[in-house]
């Protein structure tokens, strides 16, 4: 008897869970650069990616339900240095200075430097959905990054390079908020918009910078470096910041 009392609570447990748990897949197209303390002084811009995985959805009730998934995160970071050092040595390319024409074809050379910063993630991500009604809804959790690949490439006159990212200036973990919207456009297919802001630094950037292309002469700062006016050269933060687009299929 008692047998027979736990198989059946066992098949309305399981019949519960069956209803209310959903299983899915996602895709969606980003553009992104970084955020933080600094970084609208060093010319970094916007740059493409996507990310890709599968979901599961637990249904709390028609209102409420909880998404987690695990899927993968690629980013790119471009930064045009060129801009950034002509706006750096600029003001100094006068004869006041000691700067000579017979400097302009190296600095030209430079000044055409693009850089362009590279990630990959291992994504997971926990979402709490509130549906306003069966078809809007609104999206805020968490979102955790595990490192997987970070690399650097320049272009100097056409000319392109590209190497990995010193373990020591990367940062295994990146952690950020998550916020959006979306709509059913049936049970099975969602559209959705959503923003993601990363609380940590992808990157050392000062340090990353300093071993980048052209860089090696150039001082970034620590907090322990003073310039001629005895204040202290600022930090860059290199903060995830994130717009997607995507698309949901709940197949089960």
């Amino acid at each position: 008897m008692l047998k027979k009392i736990m198989l059946a609570t066992a098949l309305v447990v399981g019949s519960v869970f069956a209803q209310n748990i959903h299983f899915g897949a996602h895709a969606a197209g980003n553009i992104g650069t970084v955020w933080g303390d600094n970084t609208d002084e060093i010319e970094l811009g916007w740059g493409p990616g996507f990310n890709a995985g599968v979901d599961a959805k637990f249904v709390v009730n028609p209102q409420f339900s909880v998404l987690a998934g695990i899927g993968v995160d690629y980013r790119r970071i471009p930064w045009d240095y060129g801009a950034f050092l002509k706006k750096m040595i600029g003001p100094y390319m006068t004869s006041e200075y000691g700067y000579s024409s017979q400097y302009d074809a190296q600095l030209q050379m430079m000044f055409s430097v693009k850089a362009t910063y590279s990630f990959l993630y291992l994504d997971v991500p926990v979402i709490a959905r509130i549906n306003m009604n069966p078809n809007f809804f609104f999206d805020a959790g968490i979102d955790l990054g595990i490192n997987i690949i970070a690399s650097v490439s320049a272009e100097i006159m056409g000319v392109e390079d590209s190497e990995d990212l010193e373990s020591d200036m990367v940062s295994t973990i990146d952690f950020g908020l998550v916020a959006g919207l979306g709509y059913s456009i049936t049970d099975k297919f969602d559209v959705y918009f959503r923003a993601v802001f990363g609380l940590t630094n992808m990157i050392d950037f000062e340090k990353a910078a300093s071993d980048g292309p052209g860089t090696s002469s150039n001082n970034f700062g620590d907090d322990d470096d003073e310039d001629e006016d005895g204040d202290f050269s600022p930090n860059f933060d290199f903060k995830n910041m994130r717009f997607q687009l995507g698309v949901s299929y709940w197949f089960m």
